[in-house]
């Protein structure tokens, strides 16, 4: 094609700021971007006129750093009309799933990669003993462990994230003896960085050629520490030239040392592709991970050079109330030219119940959606998943058809399913739970919040998992052999102490009668203190406790236990037969990221119950991102008597 041929989107019109940025002929171009300016449409306006312009699409590669950012993009590119096998061919990748597929390429064959904290818990543990047991230690009185330092593995995890993010330790002391002096220096404690070393010795298998084991984000790290050591590929061609012809990064707001390293060696081994950065500071959400809008900022010009900084400030998302609250919260200027009087209602409640009777009516009445919409364009955005319990049950028992995005529905969590299994053993009915496959993730979860397992004689650890994978899949078919299970496998092999909670809580359950499950059951399962066996996050211990307080709480309308088991299994089959697309979305804040609605509802804008942990950045930034994902309507819930702080520096109270 032609080098001045313009590529002309279908649908849209592009502003006079989005025409600058897809038809700019920089080499580097950071856009500074305010929420609802339609940054991933213009990015993809920018990808679709390089190639209107000749470039190859196999040298085109988008990197963010979300899955839901990946497929942000890829419907951006198909909605303005670039063709499907033209899509095909581009890479659009998360930066760690990009970082992993050049890692392979270099070492030669796949890592087995850990998806959850738990799964990291034993290397954690071990890495603790090792430190703690080495006879060599000269600071050994800097450590204070409490037991076998279970109780300290997710603040270990929360700081290895950290020290990997950052490139922390990489950068400022891999030359440097580690002493207590040195980890105050840093800003960690000296117990904290003996046990990274350790873990990462662990993680690494003491193998030539590639690790024991990879977490999320381990791929972006071990791949910018590769890329920082000065002789890795003195005999190799660099692992990062790809002849490419452009690079573009969405969210780049989002960018930690780690990630900006592996960005800073793609530009300089592809000294000719242009580059095309997007990001909205205000979006930074995962700073506890090292995500630093200065990378997008003044460190980019050092490190990589300068940059012209294009504009794209205006909302075409939202009217001119949206666009006034948000600048007030973000506490920058903030303009509107959209033709949209977006409505923005505060409804104050005497009682937290009242949230799911305004919820319902709010859908009924299809408030703020347009008569052609689907309800697919209404969004309930939670900050907490717990928060889906009641509202889930509401949802079910009036017949309105809903998906979950960013949590799973309540009926599927492992503790709500542990409950369901207890209430059913309680109740002789297990034979009631409909699906087969819904049996086997509720032994599943019976046998994992008991700390248990199923005997076998089989040697390896993979073995013993299939037998008991087959065991479980068999009592699952034969529901009669459920007791004998229970008796035999879950409570034989667990501890005393759980056992005695496991048998209390069945024994209540028994009863049938609703008053006594609401007044002993959680009470004598102390879900907590399980979930404190088996999960890391203090985060994810409080859920556990918050989904199955929330369930039993849901008894107390049923006149037995028995008609509330039934009836849990009668919404299962009800969630499952819903309809996939014109359904109400009920989604976590961090999933709607990128997405926009009709209307937005944001329930449980409370003090103490919004701002986890205190007013931090990333909090206040949730806020923003979730009321900017409305177009029509946005609609806030909180209790009259303790509204969040938030509410007041948005200028809704």
């Amino acid at each position: 094609m032609s080098d001045d041929q313009r590529f002309t989107p279908k649908g849209i019109v592009p502003t006079p700021e989005q025409l600058a940025i897809q038809l700019g002929r920089h080499k580097r171009v950071i856009v500074e971007a305010n929420a609802g300016a339609a940054k991933t449409t213009t990015l993809a306006l920018r990808l679709a006129q390089a190639l209107a312009r000749g470039a190859d699409p196999d040298r085109i590669l988008a990197l963010t750093y979300t899955d839901a950012a990946v497929l942000a993009m890829k419907k951006a590119l198909e909605r303005i009309g670039v063709a499907a096998a033209v899509r095909n061919r581009l890479k659009i990748r998360t930066f760690d799933d990009f970082c992993r597929a050049r890692l392979q390429h270099i070492e030669g064959g796949n890592v087995h990669h850990h998806d959850k904290p738990e799964q990291l818990k034993p290397y954690v543990l071990q890495a603790i003993e090792r430190v703690m047991l080495n006879p060599d230690e000269r600071h050994s009185d800097e450590f204070a462990v409490e037991g076998n330092g279970e109780v300290m593995v997710e603040s270990l995890l929360n700081a290895f994230a950290r020290l990997k993010g950052t490139l922390q330790w990489a950068m400022e002391a891999a030359d440097k003896v580690l002493t207590p002096a040195l980890a105050d220096e840093l800003g960690h404690d000296y117990l904290t960085l003996r046990v990274f070393w350790a873990y990462e010795a662990i993680r690494r298998g003491g193998h030539p050629d590639h690790p024991a084991f990879r977490a999320p984000h381990d791929a972006t790290y071990d791949l910018a520490c590769m890329l920082l050591g000065e002789d890795a590929f003195v005999d190799l061609t660099p692992p990062l030239a790809l002849g490419l012809h452009l690079v573009l990064v969405d969210e780049m707001h989002d960018t930690n040392r780690a990630m900006f390293t592996v960005l800073r060696h793609l530009l300089a081994q592809n000294p000719q592709t242009a580059f095309v950065g997007v990001g909205d500071r205000d979006q930074v959400i995962h700073a506890v991970a090292g995500a630093d809008a200065s990378f997008m900022a003044d460190t980019f010009e050092r490190e990589i050079g300068p940059a012209e900084r294009l504009p794209l400030t205006a909302s075409y998302r939202f009217g001119p109330t949206l666009a006034a609250s948000v600048s007030r919260l973000s506490n920058k200027a903030y303009e509107s030219l959209s033709s949209i009087q977006t409505d923005v209602k505060l409804i104050t409640l005497e009682e937290p119940r009242e949230a799911n009777w305004h919820i319902i009516e709010l859908i009924r009445q299809r408030t703020g959606l347009a008569p052609q919409s689907t309800l697919s364009e209404l969004a309930i955005l939670l900050r907490q998943p717990h928060q889906s319990v009641a509202l889930e049950n509401h949802l079910l028992d009036k017949g309105v058809d809903y998906r979950t995005s960013g949590f799973d529905t309540y009926l599927m969590r492992p503790e709500v399913l542990f409950v369901r299994g207890l209430i059913a053993c309680a109740q002789d009915s297990f034979a009631g739970i409909e699906q087969i496959d819904t049996r086997v993730r509720i032994l599943q979860a019976m046998l994992m919040f008991a700390g248990s397992f199923v005997e076998s004689d089989q040697d390896s650890p993979e073995d013993r998992l299939k037998a008991q994978l087959d065991a479980i899949k068999e009592v699952a078919h034969a529901p009669d052999l459920v007791g004998v299970f229970l008796n035999n496998q879950i409570l034989r092999n667990a501890s005393a102490q759980v056992r005695h909670r496991i048998e209390a809580a069945i024994g209540i359950a028994s009863v049938n009668t609703t008053e006594v499950l609401l007044d002993r059951f959680v009470q004598a399962l102390s879900p907590q203190t399980l979930a404190a066996r088996v999960m890391v996050q203090a985060s994810d211990i409080e859920q556990v406790s918050a989904n199955i307080q929330g369930l039993i709480a849901s008894a107390a309308t049923f006149d037995n236990v028995a008609s509330f088991f039934r009836a849990m299994n009668e919404r299962e089959i009800r969630q499952q037969g819903m309809r996939g697309k014109d359904c109400v979305v009920l989604s976590s804040i961090e999933a709607a990221k990128g997405l926009e609605f009709d209307h937005v509802i944001m329930p449980g804008l409370n003090k103490g119950e919004f701002a986890i942990g205190g007013n931090t950045a990333d909090n206040r930034n949730l806020l923003y991102v979730g009321m900017t994902r409305a177009r029509q309507r946005l609609t806030i819930l909180c209790e009259r008597r303790r509204p969040s702080q938030y509410l007041v520096d948005a200028g809704l109270l």
